[in-house]
């Protein structure tokens, strides 16, 4: 509604602008002149403006041409601008007749002065005014078109907003149930082997799912709280495994303020102790390390142990990752995982600096 309504300020004051300076043009020059405002002739020819160019537009959203390359419905364009200007023209002479007061005496000052007979010269200057009027219209045309399709690019890019929108947020809805089944996991195999342990478990859970609904409604957050929630998901895999797991963190100045996506470092942290330190009866090392490189933030996990399968066969969570760097940051954001040398696997992450 508020796009018609602006469509209508625009045909009325386009239209009444053109048809004022069209009647400033005399033959000893260009001058303003204020009695036009009181001719009825001057609001016909904005009306009949008006009308066929909406006529016009009725035609392109009909047929949807705006949604089409400008070469493609150039023929169905131009037979309607064609079709627009005869109805325009026609319009005009049925005007001119009725102010002349009738055919003969519209006629008549043209076969006074000219050879041709007055049906011919009619028809010569009929063609010529559709033909100048063809002209003006495609002016109409071009601006339209440039507006349509400039308002068809930003509906269609705020559908894929939308789209990747409700695919981010389906994303993470996913991730944390994936991380709280991980975590009850680790608590269930303590409560039988140690009930204390268990509840300074629940208690880190606790705080790790307060943390994580604080960021529930945000696409990104600062690095210090997401590892924070990562220290409390860490302290509970600490009881479970105890010795077993040890944790080091190298965080480089100004990583505190950089913003990433809400749970990425805890996914990548959960894939190195479910696809490493687990599999490991004597447990295993995983260091954390974040730093600014650059136009880029790097976070790096490192985790005791050998990949044996592609990343893609990692499971919902490395596959989750990599699809909302995808979303969130297009082709700037890289995620890669691979074997190191000394049987340790990295998964990087590399997005742009705040």
């Amino acid at each position: 509604m508020k796009i018609r309504y602006r469509y209508w300020i625009a045909q009325i004051l386009g239209w009444g602008l053109f048809t004022y300076l069209w009647n400033n043009i005399r033959t000893d020059g260009f001058g303003l002149r204020g009695d036009v405002f009181s001719d009825y002739d001057f609001y016909f020819h904005i009306a009949n403006g008006v009308v066929c160019t909406h006529l016009l537009d009725v035609f392109i959203r009909w047929q949807k041409l705006e949604r089409m390359r400008f070469g493609a419905v150039f023929t169905k364009l131009w037979l309607a601008v064609i079709g627009v200007s005869i109805l325009m023209v026609v319009n005009l002479a049925i005007m001119a007749i009725w102010e002349s007061g009738g055919w003969n005496a519209f006629i008549s000052p043209v076969s006074k002065h000219n050879d041709l007979s007055p049906t011919t010269m009619m028809v010569i200057i009929f063609i010529i005014a559709v033909f100048l009027w063809h002209l003006l219209l495609w002016g109409w045309v071009a601006i339209y078109f440039a507006l349509a399709q400039g308002r068809v690019k930003r509906q269609e890019l705020e559908s894929e907003n939308r789209l990747k929108q409700a695919e981010l947020d389906n994303l993470k809805t996913r991730l944390n149930p994936h991380f709280l089944f991980n975590s009850l996991s680790s608590i269930r195999s303590l409560i039988a082997e140690n009930p204390e342990r268990a509840q300074r478990a629940v208690g880190e859970l606790a705080e790790v799912l307060r943390s994580a609904m604080l960021s529930e409604h945000q696409q990104l957050i600062r690095f210090d709280r997401e590892l924070e929630v990562v220290k409390h998901y860490l302290a509970i895999e600490k009881i479970r495994f105890e010795e077993r797991l040890q944790v080091a963190f190298n965080i480089g100045e100004g990583s505190d303020g950089q913003t990433i996506p809400p749970m990425l470092l805890q996914t990548l942290v959960e894939n190195a102790i479910k696809h490493g330190i687990s599999k490991r009866s004597a447990g295993g090392d995983i260091r954390i390390s974040a730093a600014c490189s650059g136009k880029h933030f790097v976070i790096q996990v490192d985790n005791t142990g050998r990949m044996e399968n592609a990343a893609s066969d990692e499971g919902f969570g490395i596959n989750g990752t990599i699809r909302r760097l995808e979303l969130l940051y297009g082709g700037e954001a890289k995620f890669y995982i691979c074997n190191l040398e000394n049987d340790t696997v990295r998964a990087t992450v590399k997005i742009p600096a705040a």
